[in-house]
C-alpha cells in the first residue's frame, strides 16, 4: 500500500535501485539525516552494491529489483540509466511506491506516459530528481527574473562547452548506455545534458511552442574508436508560449581544461530583460572564477559572491526539497506532467535537426 503523505513522526524510508555515478553525487546528500532512513540498495553488478553499504551498513543490499520491492519503504529512488526508466520506474510504482526518478524522465514519450499512467493508477508521487533547479546560483536567478530586477524577460541565452580535462575519472561503464542510446539520435550533449537547460527554461517561462534543433557529430577519437561521435556542435533555438525565445549553444572543445570535482565542463545561463540581464557563470565545473552570479540594470552591476556553488550543492538543496515534499506534503517541483513537457520539447528538438525546420512541440 502506498504511504500517505506527508510523513510524519518517523524517518522517512528510502530505498535506492542503481547505484551508476550520479550516485557520487546522490547518495552522499543522505549521510547523517536523521529525518531520512536508506532501508535498501540495489543494483545489478554485485561491487556497486557493496561501494555503498559500508556508507549505510543498516541497508539491505540486493542485485534484484523483486527482493528490493518486498522492502518496508516510503519511496525509492530510481537511479538507473535513462532506456531502462519506463520499465524499472513502472514496476516500483505498481509496487505501491512513491518514485525519485533520475533525469530525463525517459527516453521516449511512450515510455513517459507508461510511467505517468503507473503513478496515477497506483496513487504514487513521482518526482523528478533536477537538481539545476535547486542549484543555488540558478535560483538565484529564477528569483530575480521574478521580481522584475532585469525588467520585463526577453530572451535566454544557455552556453555549454564540452571538455575533456578538468573533471573526476568516470568509469567507462557509464558510458556505454550512453553511447548506445546515442546511436538512436539521444546523444550525451543535446539529450542527456541539454534536458538541464530545457528544464531550467520551462521553469522561468513555461512550455516551449517551437523549437529547431541543428544538431551536429564529432568524432572524439578517431584513431582509437572510429565512428564514436558527441552531438556537438550543436544550436537549439526555440519559443516558450509567453513569447520569450531562448537559444541554447554547445561547443565541443575536448582539449579546454576546466577545473572540476565532479563532470568537467563550462555552462552559462545569461537572461536578458527590458532593463538589463542576469547571468550565472558557472554550473558543473568551477569554470571562470568571476562571482557565481551577476546582475546588470541601467549601468550598475551587482555581484553575488556568497552563494554555495558547487555542483554539489545543488544536490544537497535538491534532498533538502525532496525531504520538504515528503515530510510537509509540498510540491514535488519537477512532477511527472512537466517533466514530460521537457521531454517532448528535447525530442522535438531532435526531430526539427531531422527534419531540418521548426517543429511545434504539441501534446
Amino acid at each position: 500500500m502506498t504511504t500517505p503523505l506527508p510523513i510524519t513522526g518517523r524517518p522517512v524510508r528510502l530505498a535506492v535501485v542503481g547505484l551508476g555515478q550520479i550516485t557520487e553525487l546522490v547518495l552522499p546528500t543522505y549521510v547523517a539525516r536523521d529525518e531520512l532512513e536508506v532501508v535498501g540498495l540495489c543494483d545489478l553488478d554485485r561491487a556497486r552494491v557493496d561501494r555503498w553499504h559500508p556508507v549505510f551498513p543498516d541497508a539491505h543490499a540486493t542485485t534484484h529489483l523483486d527482493e528490493l520491492l518486498e522492502l518496508d519503504a516510503d519511496v525509492v529512488d530510481v537511479l538507473v540509466p535513462t532506456p531502462l526508466h519506463a520499465d524499472v520506474a513502472t514496476a516500483v510504482l505498481d509496487a505501491g511506491f512513491h518514485v525519485q526518478l533520475q533525469k530525463p524522465l525517459a527516453r521516449d514519450v511512450g515510455g513517459a506516459e507508461r510511467i505517468l499512467a503507473a503513478a496515477r493508477a497506483s496513487g504514487a508521487q513521482l518526482r523528478i530528481m533536477e537538481d539545476y533547479l535547486f542549484y543555488p546560483p540558478i535560483a538565484m536567478l529564477r528569483t530575480l527574473v521574478a521580481d522584475g530586477a532585469i525588467g520585463t524577460p526577453a530572451g535566454v541565452h544557455m552556453k555549454i562547452v564540452g571538455t575533456g580535462r578538468g573533471g573526476w575519472e568516470v568509469p567507462a561503464s557509464s558510458y556505454r548506455w550512453q553511447f548506445e542510446q546515442a546511436a538512436d539520435g539521444r546523444g550525451m550533449l543535446v539529450f542527456d545534458h541539454g534536458w538541464h537547460q530545457l528544464a531550467v527554461a520551462d521553469a522561468l517561462f513555461g512550455p516551449v511552442h517551437r523549437i529547431f534543433g541543428w544538431i551536429g557529430a564529432t568524432e572524439v577519437a578517431p584513431d582509437l574508436a572510429p565512428g564514436l561521435t558527441l552531438d556537438a556542435p550543436s544550436t537549439l533555438v526555440w519559443e516558450h508560449e509567453n513569447g520569450v525565445r531562448g537559444v541554447l549553444d554547445i561547443t565541443l572543445a575536448p582539449e579546454t581544461y576546466f577545473r572540476s570535482d565532479y563532470y568537467t565542463g563550462d555552462e552559462r545561463i545569461e537572461v536578458t530583460g527590458t532593463h538589463g540581464f542576469a547571468r550565472v557563470n558557472r554550473i558543473s565545473a568551477h569554470g571562470v572564477q568571476e562571482p557565481s552570479v551577476v546582475l546588470y540594470r541601467d549601468g550598475e552591476v551587482r555581484a553575488f559572491h556568497a552563494l554555495d556553488d558547487s555542483h554539489a550543492d545543488g544536490f544537497r538543496a535538491s534532498t533538502d526539497h525532496a525531504l520538504a515534499w515528503l515530510r510537509t506534503g509540498a510540491s514535488p517541483s519537477m512532477d511527472g506532467e512537466t517533466a514530460l513537457r521537457v521531454l517532448r520539447a528535447l525530442i522535438a528538438a531532435i526531430e526539427s535537426s531531422t527534419l531540418g525546420r521548426p517543429v511545434d512541440v504539441t501534446p
